[in-house]
């Protein structure tokens, strides 16, 4: 692979992760149910803590996760990420844990914003193709020249 193309890719890579961690909307659920396969932020309340400290760590703060499903007393979620009050964080692979309704406080829906997301990837891949261009400008050298042609007769 050539060094331009391992540059392209990477720069690539980087556009689709930026691009997909920028570009979402956070919609309060209140005390509404959210949806099967709803992505959530959730925190935790004090008791709530203390209560699930044995399946998810202790001094949890707040999760992250992909609702299997939730009725008003419990809530089944595959867990994403969870915040320790620490300040560290632990990714799950979306283990299912089932969380007590009253354990969780503030959930809000994690939504991907289409629109922003299209701007923002359009504003990346414009911003790549003029670095490129920019790029292959500084770094072209000028071609060798033979001698001067001969003056015509």
């Amino acid at each position: 692979m050539t060094a331009k193309r391992a540059f392209r890719d990477r720069w690539t890579l980087a556009t689709l992760l930026v691009t997909m961690a920028a570009c979402y909307n956070s919609v309060p659920l209140g005390m509404g149910m959210p949806e099967p396969n709803a992505r959530i932020v959730a925190t935790l309340t004090d008791i709530g803590a203390e209560r699930m400290a044995g399946t998810i760590g202790s001094g949890v703060r707040e999760i992250e996760a992909i609702v299997s499903s939730a009725t008003d007393s419990i809530w089944q979620l595959r867990l994403v990420r969870v915040d320790q009050r620490s300040g560290t964080s632990t990714h799950w692979n979306r283990e299912l844990v089932s969380f007590p309704r009253s354990a969780l406080t503030n959930p809000t829906g994690k939504r991907i914003d289409r629109k922003k997301s299209w701007l923002f990837a359009s504003a990346i891949a414009i911003g790549a193709f003029v670095a490129e261009r920019f790029l292959v400008g500084a770094f072209a050298g000028e071609e060798e020249r033979g001698p001067p042609a001969p003056p015509a007769p």
